[in-house]
């Protein structure tokens, strides 16, 4: 019973811990070259999507480490890498941005905070102009409403298994 009840404290214990990334003021610092770090893109029609990804490479001695990326809208999802990127290695911060909530010229910063020499602070930018169909313009609740129903659509009859249940409100207690 004792050798039991240690294996599943030292699985819990093992399972508990994250490999962390070590603290930004104790880690010694790289170059990171960014390819391209302020682009103009192509108009594209509202409601759809664009995929933008950034290549960086580390052109420093020590590993280059990204802590976080943060996009100055929340139209757009980030994903970059979560190890650190080896000497004279690159790696790809991706950012997927959903065109329903804009009409116009946008302009997006994405805050990258790395071990960099000069600062730890890094933007990059991205622009363009959404435009709307010739025909006719939705506006925001139109297109927010047919997502919630498409998506309510496969939840409402979902899997048998997972269907839940039910009261009878004559029985219960008030």
């Amino acid at each position: 019973m004792k050798k039991i009840f240690l294996f599943i404290s030292a699985l819990v214990l093992l399972s508990s811990c994250e490999f962390r990334k070590p603290s930004l003021d104790k880690v010694k610092r790289t170059k990171m070259e960014i390819i391209d770090p302020e682009r103009h893109y192509y108009p594209i029609l509202r409601d759809s999507k664009l995929s933008v990804e950034y290549k960086l490479y580390n052109r420093g001695t020590e590993p280059l480490i990204i802590y976080e990326v943060q996009a100055s809208c929340g139209c757009i999802e980030v994903d970059y890498p979560k190890g650190s990127i080896g000497q004279d290695d690159f790696g790809f911060i991706t950012l997927d941005y959903d065109s329903a909530k804009n009409i116009g010229f946008v302009e997006f910063f994405i805050t990258i905070v790395a071990n960099t020499e000069k600062d730890v602070f890094t933007t990059v930018k991205f622009d363009l102009n959404v435009v709307t169909s010739p025909h006719y313009t939705r506006d925001y609740e139109e297109i927010y409403l047919e997502r919630r129903k498409a998506k309510l659509a496969g939840e409402v009859d979902g899997d048998l298994t997972e269907q839940g249940y039910y009261t009878d409100f004559t029985k219960t207690v008030r």
